[in-house]
């Protein structure tokens, strides 16, 4: 989805069919299976790409640069079910980076990394004794409410962070 609204719509069209801009701030996450193999996906730079930030930017939506923005997220190639304490590890830091960004949202764009943020969150919550609520969006979410689908629709309230506040801001 993302790849095809990047080259064939690109951010610039997709702003036209916005019908409720989002005032969000945003961390955005591209994950790796978003941008490899690289050769493959002709999306731009591939070590600074910026395609995502576009595409979550049509939306109204300001995408945030946070420290280890391009870093995994402790999801893929196996790591999160073979190595489960790496991979909260590594979320951990992911979280902390982003919280410091001062966002209102994570977006990102592979169900796995979803998995791992969403989820993720209440597990390394209860390892590292933290309090992350970071609301997590999948981009086809964030797009579903700028379009003006409403968050049921969207089945947002059955992500596991609680994003009541987040939605209000959002709704506004």
């Amino acid at each position: 989805m993302i790849e095809f609204l990047y080259r064939e719509l690109g951010p610039e069209k997709l702003k036209g069919y916005i019908t409720t801009p989002l005032d969000l701030k945003v961390a955005l996450h591209y994950g790796c299976h978003l941008i490899k193999p690289s050769k493959d996906r002709n999306l731009g730079e591939t070590e600074s790409p910026v395609f995502f930030d576009e595409l979550v930017e049509a939306t109204g939506a300001k995408s945030v640069d946070y420290t280890d923005k391009m870093m995994c997220c402790g999801a893929g190639g196996g790591v999160r079910s073979g190595y489960a304490a790496e991979s909260l590890e590594m979320l951990e830091h992911k979280l902390a980076c982003i919280r410091k960004a001062e966002v209102d949202c994570i977006v990102n764009a592979c169900p796995f990394c979803h998995l791992q943020f969403d989820r993720g969150q209440l597990a390394v919550n209860e390892k590292f004794e933290t309090d992350y609520s970071i609301p997590v969006l999948h981009y086809s979410q964030l797009l579903g409410l700028a379009l003006g689908f409403s968050p049921d629709q969207l089945g947002i309230e059955q992500n596991a962070v609680r994003t009541s506040s987040f939605l209000q801001k959002s709704m506004r």
